[in-house]
């Protein structure tokens, strides 16, 4: 997988035609006093009509072209294929090591489950070993989950991005929970997880509160941004974001970051398909049966990137924005199943190393006689 350059890219090709626009005005001015001494060299009569439908052409053809390479390429599109497997037997997920994105929604359901009774009550409704009951019960649930994954990822990425002295802080807008309530009130983990520590029983119950566990964030200061006890999980939400931007929301499934240079609409997408996950990585990495029937369903993150019209002609504070290819990049890395397989792990490398080893370790000695 290649670092996403998206807007970089955008950046230096719009600068390469810039430049080539100012190159081709100079070659413009030049050529057209060759032209000229040409024509009066020759004695060419009666030439300004000719010249003017020919240089007319010519530019109509330059602008045209100039145009497209400016602005033509305006809206780009990205999915990125995570996956999640069921623990039937354990009626829960499979926390998969080495791979965030199972780690976190694992993390997720449980602190969920553990301190809200109706997210519990709705996890066990499901007939586990049922794959219509599964689909029907857990998908939605897995789809919330993951959104709040996307936008709490986000939360962390832009923190650690505008953390700088770089940045104009009055040119910055914060998101807070208060702020997005549409957002808020349709995703219940986010609303469960962000619910203030005082507005909570687990965290106000003196008797075990030595086993808060809290941690904070360097740009907000003073405040703690995530705390555990018991299996229950806070964590303070925020999006710093440029002061114009706008969060809303689309529908249930989509979300849409709008601001003055471009449009950014994610769709998570948890429908039901189901991907193959090697049967001899299910038995020696998940240490789970060799014949396992725990189901592998696919999670979509559908991301439509659109610039508007002229925003490239913007040459100042590009890089308020620039923090998308860094969490494009970010994004893919940590819930991308292909790498996963591929690059984090190298499985295909791995897994011979694991069966060399395995022959080796059952392979008898060879005894030799003595004569």
């Amino acid at each position: 997988m290649n670092k996403n350059n998206l807007l970089n890219d955008i950046l230096d090709n719009r600068k390469k035609v810039l430049e080539l626009i100012i190159i081709s005005i100079i070659l413009g001015i030049g050529v057209s006093f060759i032209s000229s001494s040409l024509f009066d060299y020759l004695q060419i009569e009666n030439n300004n009509a000719l010249c003017l439908s020919i240089g007319l052409f010519l530019t109509l053809v330059s602008l045209i072209y100039f145009t497209y390479s400016l602005f033509g390429k305006r809206i780009f599109d990205k999915e990125i294929n995570g996956f999640f497997l069921v623990d039937r037997e354990n009626e829960s997920l499979i926390d998969i090591d080495n791979y965030y994105y199972s780690n976190k929604i694992y993390q997720y359901l449980n602190s969920a489950r553990i301190e809200d009774s109706a997210i519990d009550k709705k996890w066990l409704k499901t007939n586990f070993g049922n794959i219509d009951s599964e689909r029907n019960n857990i998908l939605p649930i897995v789809q919330e989950i993951s959104e709040y994954y996307f936008l709490e990822s986000l939360s962390m990425h832009l923190s650690e991005f505008f953390n700088s002295t770089q940045f104009d802080k009055n040119r910055l807008k914060i998101y807070e929970r208060n702020d997005i309530p549409d957002i808020l009130l349709s995703n219940q983990f986010l609303e469960l997880f962000s619910k203030p520590m005082h507005q909570r029983a687990t965290f106000i119950d003196d008797e075990t509160n030595n086993s808060v566990t809290s941690f904070t964030r360097g740009d907000i200061e003073g405040k703690v941004t995530s705390s555990y006890k018991n299996g229950v999980m806070f964590k303070h939400f925020h999006l710093v974001l440029p002061n114009e931007s706008k969060l809303l929301r689309k529908n249930n499934s989509t979300i849409i970051i709008k601001n003055k240079r471009f449009k950014i609409t994610v769709r998570t997408l948890v429908s039901g398909v189901n991907t193959y996950i090697p049967v001899e990585f299910r038995e020696l990495y998940l240490g789970l049966d060799k014949y396992d029937r725990n189901p592998a369903f696919v999670t979509t993150y559908r991301i439509n990137i659109e610039f508007n019209k002229f925003s490239f002609l913007k040459s100042s504070s590009w890089e308020y924005y620039k923090w998308v290819d860094s969490f494009l990049y970010r994004l893919e890395k940590n819930v991308s199943e292909k790498y996963y397989f591929n690059t984090q792990i190298e499985w295909d490398k791995i897994y011979p190393i694991i069966k060399a080893l395995q022959v080796k370790s059952t392979k008898k000695p060879t005894i030799k006689s003595v004569k």
